[in-house]
This record gives C-alpha cells, structure tokens and sequence, in this order.
C-alpha cells in the first residue's frame, strides 16, 4: 500500500497532536506528553510516497505496530487511543 507522505504527516500533526521541527535535514515530527517527548519519527524531503516497509520504520518510531498505523491513518484510531496504547505499553505513564 503507497500513500502520500505529505498525508500522513498531516495525519500525525493534525489527528495526533505531533508537532513539527524545522530545521533539519528531514521533515521531523515529534510529540509531547505532560512536557515530555515520547516519540519522534522523519520523513525524507525527497520521498513523495511511503511503501509498507517505510511505514514499518515509522510504526516503530512512534510506539506502534504497522497494523496500528494504517488504524490512524484511515481514521480509525484517534488521539486518546494512542495515548491510551502508549500507556499500556509503558512508553508514557
């Protein structure tokens, strides 16, 4: 499955409260939990499409598995249900 970085990089910002860093050599998004960072992940500036195993790295990154992913990708994971899934898995307490 390819999908656009752009969108889900949007998806990230907007649906899951990651915020950008400008700056760097990659387009970085990362989020804040209670004033403390828990995740980070990078999307190359050059990569217009993301194939499985991009989203693979990506998953990773921010505490999920590939499945989960494409969950909040298609909007059918929202924000408190990845809090929720970073907290039972100890990544925020």
């Amino acid at each position: 499955m390819l999908i656009q970085k752009e969108d889900l990089r949007r998806c990230l910002i907007s649906k899951f409260g990651f915020e950008e860093v400008a700056g760097s050599k990659h387009e970085a998004v990362l989020i804040f939990v209670g004033g403390r960072k828990v995740a980070t992940t990078r999307f190359s500036r050059s990569q217009r499409n993301i194939d499985d195993t991009i989203m693979k790295l990506i998953a990773r990154q921010i505490w999920v598995q590939l499945g989960y992913l494409k969950q909040m990708y298609n909007c059918a994971r929202f924000r408190e249900d990845y809090l929720r899934h970073l907290v039972q898995n100890g990544h925020i307490s």
